[in-house]
């Protein structure tokens, strides 16, 4: 087949007339004649005779007939342009100039053009008018070098892409064109170019309309023949064009662009069969992940999400992790370990050859590059040398790519959950997974709900002794105050002025004092700041208004209010500083400890601030993945709840004399020995029992804080005191043991109380050890780190 389109066929013409002609071709044998190689000077002899026979072998060749007339004496000529020894290998062509008319083609070009089919089909006409653009360029710069003794070279190389009709699978070509054998006619008056005129041409060398103004096309004309070149870079091309498309966001995700790469792999081997696939590896799970949902990114996993086979994942891990090196597999029938049992699944889904490449971004093993055949020895050693320049782009595709899922599914995450701890972050992980499955499906995207059996609970809350007296004390005592300053200013006022008024407003503010001395129930502060607010400050700031001299008479209320609430806020300032300062060093204590008791084994965790701070642990087989569960970390959980809560009542009996509102603390432990469940509550975003039997523990955290010991008016709690509640006997003999240890440690003392709690609503037949922390000691922390590590 003709390698040159003929331009009218895309609906694209050369601007230039061209003609074909041997003449220059045999002007070259002509001056050969004499050459001093006697055995090229017999051959031009030979030939030149051969063309006196056939004059019109002189002229422009319209009709090609005249060539095939003449073969015998054109093939002669051709001499010059092709050797016998590269008839093979070479893809040459002798053509007209830039035109659709071969006149002689070497046999691997034949071949090419036969491969190629219909090749006219294969450009599409944005690639067909960047090739004309090439050669009317190319022509051009033929002008300037001939007339005008500038040369201009071409900025890139043109390719072309053949297609081969058997395997449907690209080549691609560079041309070289060698234009020895054609010359220039110049039809006319040949125009003067200035100084500014050559700036402005090669300043705009892809701008044809600037070319074509300053030099007509039709005053030129291109006669004789061009030598047309085809040298095959396919791998340069392909994994060029592949590393742009690595370079792009969606690369190996997006469905159209892998079968790009996909079929860029198939051309780059030229295996029409080749699968390519991805295994993403997940350090945080020890696993391979599929990127494709629906759609296979990954030959080893299929349309899974993840590897089926643990065995086989834990066995390539093992083989990559000691040996970064590819594996080859020729042919599947033989393969063993570490691919067994995974192999009969691979070869029931046809694959019988495969390469699976390890990728690695920073020393880091982020995934496997995969290609599978469904021929043995389709792939083999050499096949990797044919890959590895890709390879590192590749793993940065990976990287990256698992980085944007981990961010889709962190923000599903905190879109469907809130944020979560890092014990039970895996399961959370795997809801959003099957999230983004059936958003792939096409399927309504339900959360799927978060449980965990059989896990065991521990409970703490260390609270401020009787916080809602001494809350409603500081409130009294402020409101109090201002009540007195806005009288005291009123007084002043009747001095001033004699408004009626101002009587019934002190009547007034006399009646709320009376009040909130002898009782303040909640909405009593709120009505009495509105009245104070509303009705009180406007009539001060009248009377300062239209007594400017007088204006000191107010001072001491506007002075004694808080200027971010305008209200009088000393007492209640006091308790809420004091009570933050408790809360801050509660939560840094738990905070800095958790981290240390996660080492012990992971854990659920989570903390809450009122009047005081209280926290929940949940443990259990079913929040971990990879680890094994044994009761005894449960115990020495408990252990551990224990020295901390202690360390808690030390430190903060010993913050009492530095805060500015004195406050006590007290201190609890619940002890529930049966497992139970969890769920994650969508609505209120956290986690809480699961079951109607397991609520009785629910109900028992919110009522024990106030029980009291059966048959007395005590609080269960104390300061300086724990109190570790329980229901069944061998709990307390557990804890009996953690006393006495602690004790020997100098952390606990005094001698152990045995309690029993008054009936709660709900809930009854509660028991309680109660034990004094030894609050003067400085060696809890130090016992605290000692006990972890014994850990």
């Amino acid at each position: 087949m003709d390698a040159e389109l003929d331009q009218s066929d895309m609906g694209l013409e050369f601007p230039f007339e061209c003609k074909l002609s041997l003449a220059n071709l045999i002007g070259y044998w002509g001056l050969r004649i004499n050459d001093s190689n006697t055995h090229l000077a017999s051959t031009a002899k030979i030939i030149m005779e051969k063309v006196s026979q056939a004059p019109e072998l002189l002229a422009p060749i319209e009709d090609l007939e005249i060539l095939e007339k003449h073969k015998e004496t054109v093939d002669l000529l051709m001499t010059a342009i092709f050797s016998p020894f590269t008839e093979e290998e070479e893809m040459v062509s002798a053509m007209a100039p830039f035109k659709k008319q071969d006149v002689h083609s070497t046999k691997g070009y034949q071949d090419l053009m036969t491969q190629a089919g219909s090749y006219e089909a294969l450009l599409d006409p944005e690639e067909m008018a960047q090739i004309m653009l090439h050669k009317t360029m190319a022509a051009y710069f033929a002008i300037m070098h001939t007339y005008y003794g500038l040369t201009i070279e071409l900025n890139k190389d043109i390719i072309y892409t053949l297609s081969d009709q058997r395997t449907g699978l690209k080549r691609y070509f560079k041309i070289e064109i060698n234009p020895k054998f054609c010359e220039i006619i110049l039809n006319g008056d040949l125009p003067e170019l200035t100084e500014d005129d050559l700036k402005l041409l090669t300043d705009h060398v892809e701008d044809v309309d600037v070319w074509m103004e300053k030099l007509p096309t039709e005053i030129f004309e291109f006669q004789g023949l061009i030598v047309f070149k085809l040298t095959e870079v396919t791998k340069d091309q392909v994994l060029s064009r592949m590393k742009e498309n690595l370079l792009e966001k969606d690369s190996i995700t997006e469905e159209s662009s892998f079968d790009d790469l996909e079929q860029k792999f198939r051309s780059l081997l030229q295996l029409s069969d080749l699968k390519l696939g991805i295994s993403a590896y997940q350090k945080s799970k020890n696993r391979f992940f599929n990127f494709g949902r629906n759609t296979r990114r990954s030959i080893l996993i299929g349309n899974h999400d993840k590897l089926e086979c643990p065995h086989a994942t834990a066995n390539l891990l093992e083989r990559f992790a000691n040996q970064a090196e590819p594996m080859v597999v020729e042919d599947m029938s033989d393969c063993c370990m570490p691919l067994e049992p995974q192999s009969e699944v691979l070869q029931d889904n046809g694959v019988q050859n495969l390469i699976l490449n390890p990728l690695f971004y920073n020393d880091e093993f982020v995934g496997l590059l995969e290609l599978a055949s469904p021929n043995r020895g389709d792939l083999n050693t050499l096949t990797l040398t044919k890959i590895r320049e890709v390879l590192p782009l590749f793993a940065i595709a990976v990287k990256r790519s698992s980085e944007e899922l981990e961010n889709t599914i962190q923000n599903l995450i905190k879109e469907k959950y809130t944020s979560i701890h890092p014990t039970v972050e895996w399961k959370f992980n795997d809801a959003a997974h099957q999230m983004l499955d059936q958003k792939a499906q096409k399927k309504r995207t339900v959360a799927p709900q978060i449980v965990f059996n059989d896990v065991y609970p521990l409970y703490a809350a260390s609270d401020i002794r009787n916080s809602s007296v001494e809350r409603h004390k500081c409130i009294y005592k402020d409101l109090n105050r201002q009540l007195q300053l806005a009288r005291e200013v009123l007084g002043k006022a009747i001095e001033m002025t004699n408004l009626p008024i101002l009587d019934e407003t002190i009547f007034r503010l006399d009646n709320f004092r009376k009040k909130i001395k002898d009782k303040l129930v909640t909405g009593d502060e709120s009505v009495l700041l509105e009245f104070l607010q509303q009705e009180v400050e406007p009539i001060i700031k009248n009377i300062e208004a239209n007594h400017v001299e007088d204006k000191e008479f107010s001072k001491s209320y506007w002075e004694a209010l808080d200027p971010s609430i305008g209200v009088v806020y000393e007492h209640r300032k006091h308790f809420e500083d004091s009570l933050t300062a408790i809360n801050d060093t509660i939560g840094s204590i738990l905070d800095e400890e958790e981290k240390a008791a996660q080492k012990m084994f992971p854990h659920y965790f989570e903390k809450y601030k009122t009047d005081g701070v209280e926290h929940n642990i949940y443990i259990g087989a079913s929040m971990v993945e990879h680890l094994k569960f044994d009761e005894v970390y449960l115990r020495n959980l408990r252990l551990w709840q224990l020295v901390v809560t202690a360390e808690i009542a030390n430190r903060t009996a010993t913050m009492v004399n530095e805060l500015a509102m004195p406050l006590e603390t007290t201190h609890l432990i619940l002890v529930h020995s049966n497992p139970l469940s969890i769920r994650f509550r969508q609505e209120e975003k956290k986690f809480d029992v699961d079951g109607a039997y397991n609520i009785r523990y629910e109900i028992t955290k919110k009522r024990i804080d106030k029980a009291l010991v059966k048959d007395t008016q005590e609080r269960i709690t104390q300061p300086g005191k724990i109190a570790i509640i329980y229901s069944q006997d061998k709990d307390a003999v557990e804890y009996k043991k953690y006393i006495d240890y602690l004790k020997s440690k100098d952390l606990l003392t005094g001698k152990v109380e045995e309690l029993e709690l008054e009936e709660l609503q709900g809930v009854s037949g509660l028991k309680a050890l109660r034990i004094a922390v030894n609050t003067g000691s400085s060696s809890i922390m130090d016992e605290v780190k000692k006990l972890l590590e014994v850990a």
